[in-house]
């Protein structure tokens, strides 16, 4: 067989906001060969050897682009469990599972923005390799970050240990080695812790120290990515010439300003923030609910500036922690960037298709847009996602999904996931026990010896 005719649906080819009422989309290997009206397919390709599939009364579109999903955290709860537990070994197996589900859920491409280990490096050349199935991956190494920054999370008496997410520096010197380091172990893109998890002014690093670490970057071909939410470390950031900012929650006028002027893209990665509201009404703590809320609300006023200005914007899940399971919040951020940021449903699209794909470097020109030449990456989806795009978070609505030519299915069961002992943190018991609670007891100490 020569290839497949994707044919009779509609088809958005998200290259901008075109829509193909009765589209044809034909692949052949692992490419997208043409795209047009059904009516004017070149005869060429329909010979007997191109399979038809009629997509009459579904949408054709680019399969998603995840820009932020952090394929080795598991899930993780808390930072003991990110950072301390669990070997590298068997977070690497996890992980190989984990993407799966990120390419069921229709993500066809994805960037790593820094994790533990190699781990992230070692699942994306397994699935390069046809060994386990997963989105199509770029890969940062751990994040390089100074006492300030967001991977140096534990008191200093601890540090950050081998087995963090994090790199710390703690010289002009040793960010160089860092960096040389991490291209030297095959990472796609440089990761920059650039401020902490707060509205704190400060960034993390100094604007002279970033310069050198996105002009070595730059230098041994890899783009620089910086987590900063304050508004020095944005600003640093756009002064320093990084290629995608992620976050951006405090930012001001005056350095969107500049970030619109040095047409530096935006990854807001919100769905982290709301999904950690909606889930933990009642167990929030005030100061922490508040923290989130006033971030959450700084970033949506902020950040709709950015658009209606112009910026580009990037959709990212950041997938990985518990808050934002594997599979099942991709396609959540769309949602979010029209409730909060004022988006057309069909911008929200191209934010995680045509706009994402910059965060795959190695494949930039190859995804994220139905273009002849390109990956034949592709969602047969039932609906209109350009006119609603909440259809994409439910996995029923995708009828089919093809990566690089090839449908999609599962190599394994879908089994419920279970957390065992040593992925989490040693806890000795839930609560504390107080001297009222036994007084108040109707249950007698001999008792409880006497069943012992």
């Amino acid at each position: 067989m020569t290839g497949y005719r994707f044919n009779g649906g509609r088809v958005l080819p998200c290259e901008d906001e075109t829509v193909i009422d009765r589209g044809c989309v034909v692949v052949e290997a692992d490419r997208i060969a043409w795209v047009g009206d059904a009516d004017a397919v070149p005869q060429e390709f329909m010979a007997n050897g191109y399979e038809e599939v009629d997509t009459t009364g579904f949408t054709v579109m680019p399969g998603l682009v995840d820009g932020h999903m952090h394929i080795s955290f598991g899930e993780a709860e808390s930072e003991e469990e990110l950072s301390i537990y669990t070997p590298a070994e068997y977070r690497a197996i996890r992980a190989s599972v984990d993407a799966e589900k990120a390419l069921l859920a229709g993500v066809t491409s994805s960037c790593d923005p820094g994790g533990p280990y190699s781990v992230a490096i070692a699942v994306r050349d397994a699935i390069e390799a046809g060994l386990v199935q997963g989105p199509r991956m770029a890969c940062a190494g751990r994040q390089i970050t100074t006492q300030q920054g967001i991977s140096d999370g534990f008191p200093s008496w601890i540090g950050v240990p081998e087995s963090s997410f994090g790199a710390l520096v703690r010289n002009r010197d040793e960010l160089l080695q860092e960096i040389r380091n991490e291209v030297k172990d095959g990472v796609n893109v440089i990761k920059i812790a650039g401020s902490g998890n707060s509205s704190d002014e400060y960034a993390s690093f100094r604007l002279e120290e970033l310069e050198l670490a996105v002009d070595e970057s730059h230098r041994l071909g890899r783009p620089v990515t910086i987590h900063a939410r304050s508004r020095q470390s944005v600003e640093y950031a756009a002064r320093a010439g990084v290629d995608w900012i992620m976050h951006a929650s405090y930012m001001d006028e005056p350095t969107l300003e500049m970030v619109l002027e040095k047409d530096i893209p935006l990854l807001p990665a919100m769905t982290l923030l709301v999904n950690t509201l909606e889930a933990n009404r009642a167990n929030l703590s005030p100061p922490m609910r508040d923290r989130f809320k006033r971030e959450l609300d700084a970033a949506a006023a902020i950040l709709s500036e950015a658009h209606r200005n112009g910026a580009t914007l990037i959709g990212g899940s950041e997938s990985g922690f518990a808050m934002t399971p594997y599979g099942e919040w991709h396609a959540r951020e769309m949602e979010l960037f029209v409730d909060l940021l004022g988006m057309t449903h069909f911008e929200a699209l191209l934010s995680m298709t045509r706009n994402s794909a910059i965060t795959l470097p190695q494949h930039a020109e190859q995804i994220g847009t139905l273009t002849r030449g390109k990956y034949a990456d592709l969602l047969v989806v039932e609906g209109k996602p350009d006119q609603d795009v909440t259809i994409l978070q439910d996995r029923a609505s995708i009828h089919t999904i093809v990566k690089a030519g090839s449908p999609v299915s599962p190599w394994r069961p879908a089994l419920p996931r279970m957390k065992h002992p040593f992925e989490k943190t040693h806890v000795y018991t839930p609560q504390v026990y107080r001297f009222e609670e036994r007084a108040g007891s109707s249950d007698s100490y001999a008792a409880l010896i006497s069943t012992l």
